[in-house]
């Protein structure tokens, strides 16, 4: 390495440790001041200040720029290369409920054999799978092979839809991703970006999408070939029983697994990701007024909303199987709604035309970045044809910046990258996983423009939204998105508000959202 180069990477680490150093005290401020102000949350999660938020990000991409700088490149590779490992021994903990086992023993902890009695596996094989993710603060070893929790494990106990989108990445996206290789020198599969020419076909050899796919019942004898294709052998459902496997004979037709598995899993991902788009819009001046989430799996978005907001009107539009389970889902979560003719739940295929004219406000969330370009096109075209001169459509999807930076977005201090590097891994992860799994796409601002504009609809200024309701503001403080950089885009009477999230984690309560405000052109 070169004089010059030593000390640029000097200095960088400099001022890489200046970042670290103010975003440490601005956490502990936070917490300090948590000591004396209860957090605020909603169905149990807790929604960080902006302050804290960004000391949150700040402190998590500075640790992937200083291990780039500090450690052996060749073991960061390694590392890297085997982190489908680590996964496997999440799936493992997830699958088999360890995080419940350790909260509910005496003492909240377990010597490894009566974990391993009590699951199943051999007793030193699991000491040292739990080694592995106590390794990476995944669980605690607090005396020679006996385990506990700790604050990230808990966030597992009894909380079944955490567990089901943890699960929904051990089963047949895993698989997927084994074939991704495969399928981008497929002389077919490769350049295709249909919904079913994918990894995930080759995978499980369906040339069904995978929706469809997890839509199959198949005999109870298959479950087992079907586990040695990514699928966990069993599923407890919420209600602690398996899934499948509950009527006798080998040869009786069953649900996929995976099918509650991905019901399940997108309830809580809309938790983790989706908490702060009830404050972020300002759904109480809509008074009484309908609100159809297109696509919205089993409601998830809803039902927090339906809890801060009785007196809309709420319609559940999705695949007439997704609607079956929400049915039971609302019934026991909020038999309010459900018995006071709050919530309509109906099937509906957004590729047609939307049976719920002239909406208050069509809500469109993780449905976008399933679908690659010309699909997107023919479902906002079915919703602006559906619109009244009132109606808006929101959609809630994550933006994706660049390293480099994109000039929609604000870039990360330098010298972080400039879309926050390590912190926004998981996004990018899943980007990956949906173009191998439906040919899916995570989208920049400018591919963001290429399919509204291919809807007839026409992007036109940036500006601001800011959170019109002081009294939601003080209660809960700086996290209900109350000076957002917003891109607002309008023209004419018919408009979208794009709600892109450039992060999905658990901070994304309190992440700057763009709103990309569209109408037709």
């Amino acid at each position: 390495m070169s004089a010059s180069q030593r000390a640029a990477d000097i200095e960088k680490l400099r001022q890489l440790a200046s970042l670290v150093t103010s975003a440490t005290e601005a956490v502990i401020a936070e917490w300090t001041e948590g000591e004396t102000t209860p957090p605020d949350t909603i169905d149990g999660i807790q929604l960080p200040s902006h302050r804290l938020y960004g000391a949150q990000r700040i402190l998590a991409a500075a640790a992937g720029s200083i291990e780039e700088l500090v450690c052996d490149p060749s073991l960061r590779l390694l590392n890297f290369s085997t982190q489908y490992v680590e996964s496997r021994a999440l799936h493992i903990a997830a699958e088999h409920r360890i995080a419940d086992l350790l909260e509910d023993a005496r003492d909240s902890e377990l010597h490894v054999q009566e974990l391993a009695k009590t699951i199943g596996i051999e007793t030193e094989k699991l000491s040292r799978i739990l080694r592995l993710l106590t390794s990476q603060h995944i669980f605690r070893e607090v005396r020679p092979d006996i385990f506990a929790n700790n604050a990230v494990s808990r966030k597992l106990v009894r909380n079944e839809t955490l567990r089901a989108y943890i699960m929904n990445f051990a089963a047949d996206i895993f698989s997927t991703m084994d074939y991704l290789p495969m399928s981008l020198k497929h002389p077919v599969i490769g350049p295709s970006y249909k919904v079913n020419e994918t990894a995930f076909n080759l995978a499980v050899g369906t040339s069904k999408p995978r929706w469809e796919w997890l839509e199959e019942k198949v005999p109870k004898s298959q479950i087992g070939a079907i586990s040695s294709r990514g699928y966990p052998h069993s599923f407890t459902g919420s209600d602690g029983k398996v899934d499948h496997g509950k009527v006798n004979g080998n040869d009786e037709m069953v649900p996929r697994p995976g099918l509650e598995i991905m019901g399940l899993a997108m309830v809580g991902g809309g938790r983790v990701h989706s908490t702060p788009h009830v404050f972020d819009y300002p759904w109480g001046e809509l008074g009484n007024g309908t609100v159809v989430d297109v696509g919205g799996g089993q409601g998830g978005f809803l039902l927090q909303l339906s809890r801060l907001y009785p007196n809309l009107r709420l319609v559940l539009q999705d695949r007439q199987a997704v609607i079956e389970k929400a049915k039971s889902m609302w019934k026991r979560e909020n038999p309010d709604a459900v018995n006071g003719g709050k919530v309509e739940f109906v099937p509906h295929d957004f590729f047609q035309s939307n049976p719920v004219k002239n909406a208050d406000v069509y809500f469109v969330r993780n449905v976008i970045h399933d679908w690659s370009d010309s699909y997107c096109i023919s479902i906002l075209s079915n919703l602006r044809a559906a619109m009244g001169p009132q109606s808006r459509v929101l959609i809630a999807d994550q933006v994706m910046n660049t390293t480099l930076g994109s000039p929609e977005l604000k870039s990360a201090p330098e010298p972080l990258l400039a879309n926050y590097g390590n912190y926004v891994r998981f996004s990018h992860q899943r980007d990956v996983a949906l173009m191998g799994l439906i040919n899916g796409i995570e989208r920049t601002p400018a591919q963001f423009r290429r399919i509204v504009e291919g809807a007839g609809l026409r992007l036109v200024r940036p500006s601001d939204i800011l959170n019109r309701n002081p009294t939601q503001r003080n209660q809960y403080r700086q996290t209900s998105l109350s000076t957002e950089q917003c891109i607002v885009l309008q023209a004419g009477v018919k408009e979208i508000d794009v709600f892109a999230l450039s992060r999905i984690d658990k901070s994304i309560q309190a992440e700057i959202m763009d709103a990309l405000r569209v109408s037709r052109g």
